[in-house]
C-alpha cells in the first residue's frame, strides 16, 4: 500500500485512534478534529461507480429500485433497475442539465436528475444533496445541523428540509463511506403531487442500502 493509500486508511478509520497512545503521545484527536479531516479528505472524492437498493415511501404508497450511480466530477448517470414499477431508467446529468431515458423510450430534457425523476415518475429523491450524503457530507453550500458519532462521522444530518440519518458505516477498499442512510422530508418541503396524492403522505422516506462502491482506482468492493 503506497503513502497515499496508507493515510486515508489512517484518516478515516477513527484517524488510526485504535492504536495505544505511548507515554507522552499527545492526546487523541476529538470528535470535531476528526470531523474537519474527513470533510477535508472526502470533499475531493468525485469519482465513483456505486450499487445499491432504494425504497421509497410517501404514506401508504412505496416503490423500491436498484440503483447504479456513475459519477465523474460534476457528470454523473444514474440507471435505476426495477424502478418504482416502470422497468429501467436512465438519468444523466452534467452542468448543461439533466436527460431522462425511460426504457428505451425517447428522451426528455429537464435542469436535473431530481427534477426529472418527480415530473416523468411523481418521485421525490434528492440526488444533489444525495451526492454529498452518500459521502456522509453536508452539502457545503446550504445550511445544516449535524451530529457527530464518537469517530467524527456523521450521525444525523438536518439539511434542506430533511432529516438523513447515518445508521451504519463501512470499509469500501481504503475508504470508510455510509452504508446504510435513512431520509425523511418534512411535510412542507414535499412537492404538492405528492402531498396531494396520498393524504396520509405525512413525510416522505428514502431508504438507501450501499452494497458496492467503486473507487478511481476501479476496484470493486462489496459490503454483502
Amino acid at each position: 500500500m503506497n503513502g497515499k493509500r496508507w493515510f486515508s486508511v489512517c484518516l478515516l478509520v477513527s484517524a488510526c485512534t485504535q492504536a495505544p497512545l505511548a507515554s507522552g503521545d499527545q492526546d487523541p484527536p476529538t470528535e470535531n478534529t476528526l470531523w474537519q479531516q474527513r470533510q477535508l479528505f472526502l470533499s475531493g472524492y468525485d469519482t465513483w461507480d456505486l450499487g445499491a437498493r432504494m425504497a421509497v415511501k410517501a404514506g401508504r404508497r412505496h416503490e423500491m429500485a436498484t440503483i447504479y450511480w456513475r459519477r465523474r466530477g460534476l457528470s454523473s448517470r444514474i440507471d435505476l433497475f426495477g424502478a418504482f414499477g416502470v422497468g429501467r431508467v436512465r438519468i444523466s446529468e452534467d452542468p448543461k442539465g439533466a436527460v431522462l431515458v425511460k426504457d428505451n423510450a425517447d428522451s426528455i430534457n429537464g435542469q436535473s436528475a431530481d427534477e426529472l425523476l418527480y415530473r416523468t415518475l411523481g418521485w421525490h429523491v434528492p440526488f444533489k444533496q444525495m451526492g454529498y450524503w452518500l459521502r456522509g457530507l453536508p452539502e457545503p453550500e446550504l445550511p445544516a445541523t449535524i451530529k457527530l458519532d464518537k469517530n467524527g462521522r456523521l450521525h444525523k444530518l438536518i439539511q434542506s428540509g430533511w432529516q438523513v440519518s447515518f445508521q451504519q458505516y463501512h470499509i469500501y477498499g481504503d475508504l470508510e463511506l455510509p452504508r446504510k442512510l435513512y431520509l425523511v422530508a418534512d411535510a412542507d418541503v414535499l412537492p404538492a403531487r405528492i402531498q396531494l396524492e396520498d393524504k396520509h403522505a405525512e413525510s416522505f422516506s428514502v431508504k438507501i442500502v450501499i452494497s458496492q462502491w467503486h473507487d478511481d482506482d476501479n476496484e470493486l468492493q462489496d459490503s454483502r
